[in-house]
């Protein structure tokens, strides 16, 4: 009964995520800036003499303006190739740096047990949702992301500010008592050390 219960769950996660992880690829950060030297137009619905709305627009020329940047700096001791993947450890490699039994697939989305846990692992957008402490892994820049009793580390792979998918994550939802941070921790680094150096 219980097993029944742990497939669901895992079946259940598996295509969250999936739907969650198609959401998320359209998503765009920044801010929107008017172009330098384009003009904004008000539009303000006026009453006339006679009775009868008018529009007055009043147009404004904009100065330019700088693209806000990140402000913090990324440090870069190995450049890692940043092709989107999902299969980058195989649920064996996961077991062991986890010290777990097997996921039963590869992919993005595994689930472990003992612990029973669920891990999300690919390489992405730098984008997270939760407090954020910044660490290093193996040189790298990393934040390891709490969320609930969730916890991700996202490792940056390069500093290259062309890259769409510059960082790795990993990111672990317990289902046991587990410490999530150090387990997303040990998979950040073993899958770190398994992506090619660029």
């Amino acid at each position: 009964m219980h097993m029944r219960r742990v497939t669901a769950l895992t079946a259940v996660l598996t295509v969250a995520l999936t739907l969650g992880l198609a959401g998320c690829a359209q998503k765009i950060n920044g801010t929107a800036v008017v172009a330098a030297g384009a003009n904004t137009t008000t539009t303000k619905p006026t009453t006339s003499s006679k009775g009868k709305p008018t529009t007055t627009t009043k147009a404004t020329p904009t100065k330019p303006t700088s693209t806000d940047k990140p402000s913090g700096k990324i440090k870069i001791t190995t450049k890692k190739k940043t092709e989107p993947s999902c299969e980058i450890l195989s649920p064996e490699e996961v077991a062991t740096a986890i010290g777990s039994k097997p996921a039963t697939a590869p992919g993005c989305v595994q689930s472990t047990s003992d612990p029973l846990v669920v891990i999300l692992l690919l390489i992405t957008l730098p984008d997270y949702e939760g407090t954020a402490r910044e660490i290093e892994v193996a040189g790298n820049t990393a934040y390891e992301i709490k969320d609930g009793t969730d916890c991700s580390v996202m490792v940056m792979l390069t500093d290259d500010p062309d890259e769409i998918t510059p960082a790795l994550l990993a990111s672990v939802t317990p289902l046991d008592e587990v410490d999530t941070c150090g387990v997303a921790l040990k998979l950040a680094t073993a899958a770190f050390n398994k992506i090619p150096n660029a």
